[in-house]
């Protein structure tokens, strides 16, 4: 009996640790394809079949995904905007800014989703502590700030869509040539207002 006992021991022994080193050979692959991996978003995987099956390539993919923080950083300093600045210009922009990058979020979330392409809802952490300091700015600094950033981030916003008019996917080519000219706009909105200021 005893022997029976010590064999069953060891027997269970040897599957226990079988079962822990699979653990770490899975623990040890999934660290390293995250850690090289830039198709992650909001720790999750955001390539392969998703994108081959909704017809979209993976320039397209990276496109929304880029588009679509951009989209969200806009509307949360705009946010900001609304209650620190103190020039009336620079709230009027704001405010500008805070409809036409909703209605686009939105919008850009729609065509994601039906092309079954994951975009972050939420900002990366650099983009939220950049946030989170502006919150703590007022006045004139504040209205330099803001603006000389408006400038800065619409630049790289209208070469961002030129990429993406540059899709073959015609539905998104068609929402980003739209929404290119509304970004355009925004630029020149940023740019007058900017020259304006002391």
């Amino acid at each position: 009996m005893k022997k029976i006992f010590i064999l069953s021991t060891i027997v269970a022994s040897a599957f226990t640790f079988q079962a822990c080193q699979m653990a770490d050979k899975k623990s040890a692959t999934t660290k390293d394809s995250v850690a090289g991996d830039t198709t992650m978003v909001n720790g999750n995987h955001v390539a392969g079949s998703e994108v081959v099956e909704s017809g979209i390539d993976e320039a397209g993919a990276t496109f929304l995904r880029k588009a679509a923080v951009g989209g969200i950083m806009e509307v949360e300093a705009a946010k900001i905007a609304l209650k620190n600045a103190s020039d009336q210009k620079i709230k009027d922009f704001a405010a500008k800014m805070l409809a036409d990058h909703t209605q686009a979020n939105k919008e850009l979330k729609a065509f994601a989703i039906a092309k079954k392409v994951i975009t972050p809802d939420a900002l990366p952490a650099e983009d939220q502590i950049h946030l989170d300091e502006m919150k703590k700015m007022t006045g004139a600094s504040f209205d330099k700030h803001y603006i000389d950033m408006m400038v800065t981030d619409h630049e790289k916003t209208v070469a961002l869509f030129k990429e993406g008019i540059s899709n073959k996917d015609s539905g998104l080519k068609t929402w980003a040539t739209k929404t290119l000219a509304i970004i355009e706009q925004h630029d020149e909105m940023a740019k007058k207002i900017a020259s304006g200021l002391k």
